[in-house]
């Protein structure tokens, strides 16, 4: 009788949850030709207009290969390693998207204090579309900077922030 109450009381445990101190680990194991290439794809991707974003299969391999080690190390579920992975990329890539978006006039910070102003739960999870498009009409209002190429440009550095925090969520949740 014993047995089967410690058996049901660590059924309703709640499962462990990654350490979000740790989510860096992934990055930190990524070799610097490994970065490089990720922030060349990001370059890359942010300057293609109408296409979409595409990363070269070894950044990925490179990342998963990291994020597989620390979650061995940090003791991480499945989901945990998964949602790391994403982070990574989102997060390694940021400082180039900010770069882009400042070379066509944009400004980071002010993009995103508007990310940061929406409530939690939504940027918790991936953004839709619709709110997507509603970020972007926000922050594009000078007539002449209201072009198709910016939309995609802001929608793909919007995209970053979204990944970076619903990722992050994610793992910490795992």
């Amino acid at each position: 009788m014993r047995i089967l109450a410690l058996g049901l009381c660590l059924l309703a445990a709640p499962a462990h949850a990654a350490d979000l101190a740790t989510i860096d680990c992934v990055a930190g194991k990524l070799s610097p030709a490994a970065t490089a290439k990720l922030h060349a794809d990001v370059s890359r991707n942010m300057a293609e207009s109408g296409k979409r974003p595409s990363y070269d299969p070894a950044v990925g391999g490179s990342i998963a290969s990291a994020a597989a080690a620390c979650g061995l190390e940090h003791d991480w579920s499945e989901a945990a390693v998964k949602a790391a992975r994403v982070y990574t990329l989102a997060k390694l890539g940021l400082s180039v998207a900010e770069r882009v978006i400042g070379e066509r006039g944009f400004e980071a910070a002010s993009l995103e204090e508007r990310f940061l102003a929406l409530p939690e739960e939504t940027r918790n999870r991936a953004l839709a579309p619709a709110e997507t498009q509603a970020l972007v009409r926000e922050s594009v209002t000078e007539e002449e900077k209201q072009t198709r190429e910016n939309a995609e440009l802001l929608a793909e550095y919007f995209a970053f922030l979204s990944t970076i925090q619903y990722a992050s969520f994610d793992f910490s949740q795992a």
